[in-house]
């Protein structure tokens, strides 16, 4: 008995040519692909759009009256866009060559994205003063290093940020060398 089912199956067994049967596995063997790639790029875009963005930058202020911008070399601002940054530590530095002239760390605090408000770092006038006491070309020697390391609020990856500047005296303002993130 078991011998005629198998005859049974075998007669009435469709004769198809083989591209009417493998063409629909194959588009949707392509469209698995396809939509496996694109859950990766979107996972991949997600992760960019949700994570916050923290960098400083030079310090200026709006003269209204003069319709000028004047340089406040003594301070620089932080900014945090796209989501809220659990700030774990900025070192913060100025050097005149090798040797370090200014330090200061700042650790765990919290920041939110907000256009209105202003987060800004600000050194001692006195103590600018006593680095700012150079001639022009030893000024030119002068290097600011900011490093930040932050995460999204729930934690997760750390990001670094770093920026290097060298002081230009004709601007009275620092000069960005190098500039990275991740």
């Amino acid at each position: 008995m078991n011998t005629e089912t198998t005859k049974v199956l075998i007669e009435n067994w469709p004769n198809s040519p083989w591209l009417k049967d493998w063409i629909p596995i194959l588009i949707a063997v392509i469209a698995l692909i396809t939509s496996i790639v694109s859950l990766y790029w979107t996972r991949k875009e997600f992760i960019k759009s949700s994570r916050p963005y923290v960098w400083a930058s030079n310090y200026r202020v709006i003269d209204s009256e003069r319709k000028t911008i004047i340089a406040i070399p003594s301070r620089f601002a932080f900014r945090v866009k796209n989501n809220p940054a659990r700030i774990i530590r900025v070192d913060i530095e100025i050097k005149y060559n090798t040797e370090k002239l200014f330090s200061y760390l700042i650790e765990n605090i919290v920041r939110f994205p907000d256009e209105t408000s202003e987060w800004n770092f600000s050194i001692d006038q006195e103590e600018f003063q006593k680095i700012m006491n150079r001639s022009d070309a030893d000024k030119r020697n002068l290097t600011r290093m900011i490093y930040i390391n932050y995460s999204s609020l729930n934690g997760g990856r750390i990001y670094k940020y770093k920026l290097i500047q060298s002081f230009e005296p004709l601007d009275n303002q620092w000069k960005d060398i190098s500039e990275s993130a991740d």
